[in-house]
């Protein structure tokens, strides 16, 4: 038996006329007389927890852990190298939700933070704007509790479903999964269906530790042809993190794909009911996660947050907006998280900027070649992120990549009354992935180009934001949420 949901693979259809393309930095039409800029309509925001670009299959992974992401995908522009700001769940959807490097929002090492109301953040961005504007969460560190339904008009939290909060990793992960998820937007998506204009927002959290399937779900990935990591963990894995006595490696990566398939499912079923009611027309849709997953490598075991490399920074980003953005295209400049927010407020057609956004419209990318060409695109020739864990601040690395090659920082540090020195790591992204090498004593020309670019971002993005609140500002059932989740003992 399986609890995915009956469905057919999702298209999006054949997006009949022509392209748009962009000119002078204006959404015009292909033919005739220029026109005005497109009206945005209707925005998708869907979001993922914990889900690594390369375990995709449109980012090349052999298991087929995402075919209706992947069709979604092939509808509009894949960014093949964008990047988290900070591996964590709250301060990276910060930086979408407010356009900002998490030290100037204030939200680093942990995952449970408040953005502070100085920032305008994008649902309320929207509902300034005149939409309707609805998000489901399925993670407590998202809760109204710490203020993530600031601008939304209906905000829903599928962990309310089931009553009395539980802090046992697999009693909680019941009422967060894929199923409840949909549960709550499709009704709620049918309230808001006849909106003139609409802001939906939905956070899937499956891929998230534990990696637990739905009841009488079964894994289809455990013992394929790719099942081959045999290796035994050594050490015992926290109750967040544990399946049981499990203690392959393998094991655990084939329950982690088929969590990717379990929301990859239920995404799917909410595309083809957006369809059915008609709102997929001349919507947006963007698609992304908020981190990836340490699994092994680096000796990150099914966590993320505290290491800098990108099995946990390189996310999925890919932009679906019929007539606009060009349907196959694959754009392979860095790009960071952030720059959603100025692309959405371009296309929202706000003339006045705002100050103090340090993202990138990424507008250019979506119409005709000549825009990209003709346009000037050095913002996008470097992409910056950090890492860091929870109350370690010693514990905290800064990163530049440009596509092929990654600049690793971890600053010198007081640790226990002990100075410990600045450390770099260099790594050549094409052809060592897995960041395993470090070159940083061989490629000097590189090193110096990317030390520059990383020094001159430090510089310019001085820390602005407020330190978060201890433990002790959470209610007991937001207490138990983490504790469930991993992120408190």
């Amino acid at each position: 038996m399986s609890l995915f949901p009956a469905r057919e693979p999702w298209s999006h259809g054949v997006i009949s006329g022509c392209l748009a393309v962009l000119l002078l930095g204006g959404l015009m039409a292909c033919s005739g007389p220029q026109s005005e800029p497109k009206t945005l309509r209707r925005v998708f925001l869907i979001t993922v927890d914990t889900l690594r670009a390369d375990h995709m299959g449109i980012y090349g992974y052999p298991r087929q852990t995402s075919p209706a992401l992947d069709d979604l995908a092939e509808q509009g522009v894949r960014f093949s190298r964008a990047v988290a700001q900070w591996p964590k769940t709250g301060p990276s959807l910060a930086s979408i939700f407010t356009g900002r490097y998490p030290k100037t929002t204030g939200l680093t090492h942990r995952a449970a933070q408040q953005i502070p109301d100085e920032f305008l953040t994008l649902p309320e961005l929207f509902q300034s704007a005149g939409y309707s504007t609805l998000g489901v969460v399925s993670n407590a560190v998202l809760s109204a509790e710490l203020g993530w339904n600031r601008g939304f008009d209906e905000f829903l939290e599928t962990w309310k479903l089931g009553g009395a909060i539980s802090d046992d990793p697999v009693e909680h992960r019941r009422w967060v999964g894929a199923p409840l998820v949909n549960q709550l937007a499709i009704p709620a998506l049918q309230r808001h269906a006849d909106s003139e204009r609409l802001f939906a927002w939905l956070h899937y959290s499956d891929p998230h530790a534990p990696y637990l399937l739905p009841e009488g779900s079964i894994d289809p990935f455990l013992d394929d042809a790719f099942d081959t990591q045999d290796e035994l963990i050594e050490h015992e894995l926290p109750p967040a993190r544990a399946i049981g006595d499990e203690r392959r490696l393998g094991f655990y990566v084939a329950r982690y794909d088929a969590n990717i398939l379990v929301t990859d499912s239920y995404i799917g079923a909410i595309l083809d009911h957006l369809e059915s009611l008609g709102l997929l027309e001349d919507a947006l849709v963007i698609f992304t996660s908020d981190h990836g997953e340490g699994l092994g490598e680096h000796d990150e075991l099914f966590e993320h947050g505290r290491e800098p490399y990108n099995t946990t920074a390189h996310v999925p980003l890919f932009i679906t907006y019929p007539g606009v953005a060009r349907a196959g295209r694959q754009i392979d400049h860095p790009i960071e998280l952030l720059d959603l927010y100025p692309t959405l407020r371009e296309l929202l057609q706000i003339p006045e900027g705002q100050v103090g956004l340090e993202g990138s419209s990424l507008v250019p990318f979506l119409g005709s070649e000549s825009a990209i060409d003709t346009k000037d695109l050095t913002q996008f020739r470097y992409a910056f992120s950090e890492a860091g864990g929870g109350q370690m601040l010693w514990r905290h690395y800064v990163s530049v990549q440009d596509g092929r090659w990654k600049l690793v920082f971890h600053p010198a540090v007081d640790r226990n009354g002990r100075q410990l020195p600045p450390t770099f790591e260099l790594f050549d992204l094409d052809s060592d992935p897995q960041e395993l090498e470090n070159l940083a004593g061989q490629q000097k020309e590189e090193f110096d180009r990317l030390w520059q670019a990383l020094s001159t971002w430090m510089e310019g993005t001085p820390e602005t934001g407020q330190i978060d609140p201890g433990s002790e500002a959470y209610s007991e059932e937001t207490l138990k949420a983490l504790k469930a989740l991993g992120y408190l003992n």
